[in-house]
């Protein structure tokens, strides 16, 4: 492709080479750099791309976009080669979203989108939305935290929302395969990063707001993360937002979209989708709940039950609802879809008996940990058995909070292993420790993962709830820069063979 074609509708300048020169495809990363290539040096938070304008020159890319003048004037002053092609514009990050969406043709205008922001709820959110699209005959795409999805086939991704040029590519694969539908997971940090620049979302969802994602490399505090979950909504036809929220209304003032409001607290103002009458549901197959949908304009009421654990999820089973209803799906099929919903690694029981209940949770924080024990504690377990981890070369006060929230709320806490990354592993479960000790709460150590699991199984009592948590949806540990195959579904069923 030509470059003019490419930086159509970008702010640029070109200060070395030619515009007309020939791009064979797009690099953000310098080690994916191929013969033809166009560069895009990046500012990153750890790497700055233009340290690796010569690296990229040096693989024959043909052109190199730099918001760094200086950079490129020292490295053009130094090289004693052929100059590729240089570009000046403001802001290369926002630059690449533009030219992938160029080099793609534009894919995100031949599908609907969905995009879903808020501290909880996504991944649930957008797993309802595609069954119940599905169940109406949609192929839908999916690009979220348990990885993207073309259809019914699982492409592998290291962020809830990838780098644009990867999103782009993503959107471009679904349009072939013939998805009519996209639903997208925005986290904060790919909104700060302009991974969605220039998408226009046909709808927006908000599911809520509470302190995460703050620390070195992340936001500086928690009215910047609010700030960046309410800019989804500028890039939105419609904003669907859950009216229960306290924040809601600082979600809703920076944006430039209508809003349909959904809650489950009667009485609220201007909130369409009200959900009435929760009960919840225990069997030995699954935990979920029971409850009434009360369309307030047209007075219609719609019986609704859900095979997910937790009255939170009663919220997001009304999102997802809200969102089918604009887009006009049957109700029959919505109603059908949330019954028979499971989404992975979100309080999921992948093993149950007459003695016990074994779940996985993605709970990672402290928040996260709060509402699921808090959950779980409603459906009246003889015990909570509560298996989990800390991640590495993150925020220590995170191991404090939950060590202290699962001493508090679990009947036993068994302190293991998580994604150590670069830490110690008895250096984090020391942390946790510190703030388990906090309470009068009972705990074992158990370092290694598969031994914890082992044990909560082996000796389990009648009416326990055992739930490791932390995991999810993961299928790795990560230790020192590596990830080691790590799959607690694997491991449960290994497990209950040889047990």
């Amino acid at each position: 492709m030509n470059l003019k074609e490419l930086l159509k509708g970008i702010s640029y300048k070109v200060i070395s080479g030619k515009e007309d020169t020939i791009i064979r495809d797009i690099a953000y990363d310098s080690s994916d750099i191929g013969k033809e290539d166009l560069f895009v040096c990046i500012q990153g938070t750890k790497e700055d791309g233009h340290h690796f304008i010569k690296d990229a020159a040096d693989k024959g890319a043909a052109a190199i976009v730099v918001q760094d003048r200086s950079a490129w004037e020292v490295f053009e002053k130094e090289y004693n080669k052929t100059l590729p092609t240089a570009v000046l514009v403001p802001d290369s990050r926002k630059a690449l979203s533009y030219l992938s969406a160029n080099y793609f043709g534009h894919p995100e205008k031949d599908m609907i989108l969905i995009g879903i922001t808020g501290t909880k709820g996504k991944t649930t959110v957008s797993w309802m939305l595609k069954t119940i699209l599905e169940t109406e005959g949609y192929k839908t795409g999916l690009i979220g935290t348990n990885g993207a999805f073309v259809g019914q086939v699982r492409v592998p991704i290291l962020n809830t929302t990838p780098p644009s040029y990867d999103v782009f590519h993503l959107l471009d694969r679904m349009r072939k395969d013939g998805c009519h539908y996209v639903i997208m997971e925005v986290s904060s940090q790919g909104l700060k990063m302009d991974r969605v620049e220039g998408i226009m979302f046909d709808y927006g969802i908000f599911t809520n707001i509470s302190p995460d994602h703050i620390g070195n490399g992340e936001h500086k505090d928690f009215e910047e993360y609010l700030y960046w979950k309410s800019t989804l909504f500028r890039q939105c036809r419609m904003g669907i937002v859950n009216g229960d929220d306290l924040r809601v209304g600082d979600i809703m003032k920076e944006g430039t979209c209508p809003f349909l409001l959904f809650g489950t607290k009667a009485g609220r103002e201007n909130i369409r989708y009200i959900a009435e009458d929760v009960a919840l549901v225990k069997t030995e197959e699954y935990l979920g709940s029971h409850f009434i949908i009360n369309d307030q304009i047209s007075g219609e009421k719609q019986v609704c039950e859900l095979s997910i654990a937790g009255r939170f999820n009663v919220s997001n089973g009304l999102a997802a609802y809200s969102v089918a209803s604009m887009i006009g799906c049957r109700r029959e099929n919505i109603i059908a879809a949330l019954k028979k919903v499971s989404v992975r690694g979100r309080v999921e029981i992948i093993y149950s008996n007459s003695r016990y209940h074994l779940m996985i949770d993605y709970a990672h924080n402290a928040v996260s940990l709060e509402s699921l024990l808090k959950t779980l504690k409603e459906y009246n377990p003889k015990r909570i058995v509560c298996i989990f981890g800390c991640g590495g070369n993150r925020s220590r006060q995170r191991r404090f909070a939950m060590g202290e929230i699962s001493g508090n709320l679990a009947d036993l806490t068994i302190i293991t292993e998580d994604n150590s990354r670069n830490e110690g592993r008895f250096y984090i479960i020391e942390d946790i420790i510190t703030g388990i000790k906090k309470t009068e709460g009972d705990y074992l150590v158990i370092p290694d993962r598969r031994d914890a699991i082992r044990f909560s199984m082996k000796y389990s009592q009648p009416g326990d709830f055992i739930v490791l948590a932390g995991k999810g949806h993961e299928d790795y540990q990560e230790k020192n820069g590596i990830r080691i195959p790590f799959s607690e579904h694997k491991i449960v069923r290994e497990l209950l063979v040889s047990m």
